[in-house]
């Protein structure tokens, strides 16, 4: 879908969208609540713990299963193929390629391997309506059907994953936008907002010229691959505004895309990004570094690699 333009990305779409519904996100709030509670409950009273791999890496797979239709016992195979695949999408790719593609395969063969089982035990899910317009070829092709379960997999995870971490270096980076969403939790929709603006996890999007055109003076030749630094652009002091205030009211940013190729996936990340930060912020007071945080290159599709904090916790009764 990511690739497909015209009538073959609208149909990819079409028959993704139902999956991502507000009316089908608001039906598992409950279940994105107790999960983020259950994570934070096996470190909060310790007062530290490695953020990504003890909550953000966990929540975000769990959350993908649980919308996809998974068995969430499979989360930790799923977030470590989906790691390693997300190397692909940093400037580091070169030095990653070997493990990228062994995990892509991992992930196609645990979709083929699905696809069987739902084959056998047909489920009304996610999994399931595409694999019942996959008896018509000319709906969805046999490739299409694969294609699309692993980029919903992956993309659930890795990105989520990644974006939960930034959020939380953010709010250590500002540690009064975290006084204030802890004292005010209606805030936590736009600290969403802040956060994508200002910290992305994908800092550009790139596309292909379809014909020969000229910008600000530039020619631009058709086939010529462009780079749109998405980050960079919400964060232009003339168009935005300075810093980084969750309570600021801003102009639409650019951290979910735009057009037809936004993101299917944007009323879920919203939803949950917005109960985690209400959670977090009551659980854990006054977030700092416990050591020293690792990042992937902030370029392309950045992330915290290891985020070790310290917080001041709930003290069991």
């Amino acid at each position: 879908m990511l690739n497909q333009e015209g009538a073959d990305h609208a149909r990819l779409r079409r028959l993704a969208q139902p999956a991502f519904a507000p009316r089908i996100v608001s039906s598992y709030l409950p279940e994105f609540q107790a999960l983020a509670k259950e994570l934070v409950s096996s470190f909060e009273t310790v007062g530290r713990c490695e953020f990504m791999s003890e909550f953000a890496e966990p929540y975000a797979a769990r959350v993908t299963c649980i919308l996809i239709g998974l068995p969430q016992n499979q989360w930790r195979q799923l977030a470590g193929f989906a790691l390693e695949m997300g190397r692909a999408l940093a400037v580091t790719y070169m030095q990653n390629e070997e493990a990228v593609d062994a995990a892509t395969r991992r992930m196609f063969e645990f979709s083929h391997q699905l696809v069987e089982e739902r084959r056998q035990s047909p489920k009304d899910d996610f999994v399931g309506t595409l694999i019942n317009a996959n008896s018509d070829k000319d709906e969805i092709g046999d490739q299409e059907l694969h294609d699309l379960i692993v980029l919903s997999i992956f993309a659930g995870i890795e990105t989520t994953r990644s974006q939960i971490g930034l959020a939380m270096h953010m709010f250590i980076e500002h540690p009064d936008q975290w006084r204030l969403l802890q004292w005010q939790p209606e805030f936590a929709r736009q600290a969403v907002e802040e956060v994508m603006r200002t910290r992305p996890t994908i800092t550009w999007m790139t596309r292909e010229a379809m014909d020969d055109f000229e910008f600000q003076g530039i020619d631009i030749a058709k086939g010529t691959t462009i780079h749109l630094f998405s980050e960079s652009a919400a964060t232009d002091p003339g168009h935005f505004g300075e810093g980084f205030d969750i309570a600021a009211r801003r102009k639409p940013h650019f951290g979910f895309g735009g057009g037809k190729h936004h993101c299917i996936g944007s009323p879920i990340a919203r939803c949950d990004m917005a109960e985690v930060f209400k959670l977090l912020a009551q659980k854990l007071r006054s977030p700092a570094y416990d050591g020293k945080p690792e990042f992937l290159p902030d370029s392309g599709n950045t992330s915290p690699i290891r985020l070790p904090i310290r917080f001041n916790g709930r003290r069991k009764d």
